[in-house]
């Protein structure tokens, strides 16, 4: 489909038909429960989109990574006080008392900076819930994960079900928390409960009202932070450019805490704004340079968030030797506290409040799209695409190629979540670093809403009087997500910086981009056994 590189739209997305998704109850030991929702039809013609694209002066673009190497993960971040000083064991180090250190990827000075308390624990290792193999026809789905992790509870929160083979065969057509009756005929609720607020499923974990989200900011510049492990646990994940034409992604977890979530890397002042909605969440980093520094500590004593970084606690983190510093930081949530009295902060005066709509009655959907690749082409960028695969339910990623997968409790999972949604943003300058580019994240721009099998061009629009994103589509109508897990990729259009290009792929170039993904894993797999 046409492309839409930056500001200038190559061409008009054409508008139809798309995959239609037919959910199935998922039924529990102690409690059933369906939420009402079927994907949208189809109807000719809508608006195309043409993002403007808001120059930001100042000097060019360095050409120097920062990511690693640089002022943030070479420096203070990553390969300095976090991944070889303060990180590994040292507790309640203020922020100010700590050195600096050469490079971002030396294992020595990074590992050899344990704490004796830190080395006497034992370490975690790739084969912590997971083994680093990709998914087999047998592997576990990132929705497979949350579907059996709910079971017990009687309510499932994922976007996707089921697995590959086997476990495809098993879910048939699942979808998570949604009640279809077959082309159309939706099932009224007939249980009522608690509702997970950043996914819009039933649940029946009532601690959640005293638990605070957990945004944890992941690796993701470089094959090595690949497979990260929890991503298929989070409500939702905010995928952010950083410098050079790299991403990050800042995961948001509540109604699911996996056992342990990373690469932990370090924040952004991009950060900040975004968890403005989240209710005064948890911030697990790696550390930050010395502005960004500055940055949180204000974010913090506004209410905006509770520092738990590797610069303030050791007890959280953990090292996995298995893979290179600094793609090895690891957070695990159980060692932040005891009850909820005793963690930081307490008990949250109220649980993070709804970011988005959930529903079914959107307006026609593109024709003929079934999946969406974003691209940053200038230095060190790479490009991602989400692809719908309806065995799975969900938007199955792939970055540069290849199939995106992610560590769970239950093993290694395929990223698919519920929802995709495509945000054409400025990028400022921060004033923290210059040369770092930060999102905009308040306002409104142009958008694609990835839901139920479909695709939608959309305009989204942030603003601070309100909590979370709305999106309505060219007649001004509103545009609801599936329940389930929600992915944001904050796609920058505004120079000097790498500029998103964005791509609507069509049914067949999804399902060839989806089978060659998967043939690659398994090829990989099989000379890996030999």
């Amino acid at each position: 489909m046409a492309a839409r590189p930056g500001a200038s739209p190559a061409g008009a997305a054409r508008v139809g038909t798309s995959t239609r998704l037919v959910a199935v109850l998922a039924a529990a030991a102690t409690l059933a429960a369906a939420c009402s929702g079927s994907p949208q039809g189809a109807a000719p013609a809508a608006a195309s989109l043409d993002p403007a694209s808001a120059a930001t002066p100042g000097e060019p673009a360095s050409a120097t990574a920062e990511n690693d190497g640089g002022v943030h993960d070479g420096g203070v971040n990553d390969g300095g006080v976090n991944d070889g000083g303060v990180n590994d064991g040292a507790a309640g180090v203020p922020e100010g008392e700590v050195g600096s250190a050469a490079g971002d990827g030396a294992a020595s000075g990074t590992t050899d900076g344990w704490s004796r308390a830190a080395e006497a624990a034992p370490s975690a290792t790739a084969g912590s819930g997971a083994s680093e193999a990709a998914p087999s026809p047998g592997a576990v789905s990132e929705g497979a994960a949350r579907e059996q992790a709910a079971a017990g509870d009687g309510a499932s929160g994922g976007g996707s079900a089921g697995g590959a083979s086997a476990q495809r065969a098993a879910s048939g057509a699942a979808a998570s928390g949604r009640g279809a009756t077959g082309d159309g005929g939706d099932l009224e609720p007939f249980v009522t409960g608690p509702i997970a607020p950043l996914t819009g499923s039933l649940t029946t974990d009532l601690s959640l009202a005293q638990r605070r989200a957990l945004a944890v900011k992941i690796g993701n510049g470089d094959s090595k932070d690949r497979p990260q492990a929890g991503l298929a646990a989070a409500d939702v994940v905010y995928e952010v450019l950083v410098e050079a034409g790299f991403t990050r992604f800042l995961a948001v977890l509540h109604s699911e805490i996996p056992g342990r979530v990373g690469p932990v890397r370090s924040a952004r002042s991009s950060d900040f704004d975004i968890l403005e909605d989240l209710a005064t969440p948890y911030l697990a980093t790696s550390g930050a340079n010395s502005g960004v520094r500055r940055e949180m500590s204000e974010a913090a004593r506004s209410g905006t968030l509770i520092d738990v970084g590797a610069g303030r606690m050791g007890a959280p983190y953990r090292r996995d030797r298995s893979r290179p510093a600094p793609h090895n930081l690891y957070f695990r949530y159980e060692n932040l506290g005891g009850d909820p009295e005793s963690l930081p902060g307490g008990v949250p005066d109220t649980p993070p409040p709804a970011l988005f709509e959930y529903g079914s009655a959107n307006s026609p959907p593109l024709d003929d799209a079934a999946g969406v690749t974003v691209a940053y082409t200038i230095l060190y960028g790479g490009e991602a695409s989400h692809v719908w695969d309806p065995i799975l339910g969900g938007w199955v990623r792939i970055q540069d190629g290849t199939l995106h997968t992610t560590e769970t409790d239950f093993g290694v999972a395929e990223v698919a979540p519920a929802n995709v949604v495509v945000l054409w943003m400025p990028y400022g300058r921060s004033a923290a670093d210059r040369r770092s580019p930060q999102a905009l994240s308040y306002g409104s721009g142009q958008a694609l809403v990835l839901t139920a099998g479909s695709v939608h061009e959309a305009v989204w629009e942030r603003t601070e009087d309100r909590v979370g994103y709305r999106f309505t589509d060219a007649a001004g109508n509103p545009l609801t997500l599936s329940t389930g897990s929600t992915w944001l990729l904050l796609a920058n259009t505004s120079r000097p910086w790498p500029q998103a290009e964005v791509t609507v792929l069509t049914v067949s170039e999804s399902n060839r981009l989806l089978a060659d993904a998967r043939a690659a894993r398994e090829r990989s797999e099989q000379e890996r056994g030999s």
